[in-house]
């Protein structure tokens, strides 16, 4: 009996793949920004940490840690070092003192601006050869696919076991 390899380029091939286009550029946009880092004193973690909490301010630390996807024991080193350079703090939730809100401190605005400065710049090299509006609709079918699968995801969590 003979078997044949199995052709994955026939069967999913990665430039149609939505997975592994998304996965891919999720890796790869980590080792630009990687690259944009090497001369700033912060770890592309610790980096991508501040800018959720910038983004997220007040957001419980449990609810952080589930929206980076990391553990919460994970995330509370990662806020022990930002909040030791003074650019986050925690308070304690007004609804539940044993949870932690956190916020963003003045000291982070320097470093907020870096990050942003380096995004547009990253964004803009990314979409370059895209025109104004092959780059609205990529952006547009990108919320979509998000909702569909946050969508997906809500239908799971709420499916009886």
């Amino acid at each position: 009996m003979s078997t044949q390899p199995i052709d994955l380029d026939e069967l999913i091939p990665e430039h149609s793949s939505l997975g592994f286009l998304i996965s891919d550029t999720k890796r790869l946009t980590g080792k630009v920004f990687a690259e944009y880092l090497t001369d700033y004193p912060l770890t592309l973690a610790q980096a991508r940490t501040l800018l959720s909490v910038a983004r997220y301010q007040g957001m419980r630390q449990v609810e952080l840690a589930e929206h980076l996807d990391i553990q919460p024991i994970t995330l509370a080193r990662m806020i022990d070092q930002l909040a030791d350079i003074g650019y986050v703090e925690r308070r304690a939730d007004p609804k539940d003192r044993r949870a932690f809100q956190l916020f963003l401190l003045p000291a982070a605005a320097p470093t907020i601006k870096f990050f942003a400065d380096k995004s547009r710049e990253f964004q803009q090299r990314a979409l370059a050869g895209l025109t104004e509006a092959q780059s609205e609709i990529l952006f547009a079918g990108l919320n979509q696919v998000r909702t569909n699968i946050y969508q997906m995801l809500s239908a799971t969590d709420s499916t009886p076991e």
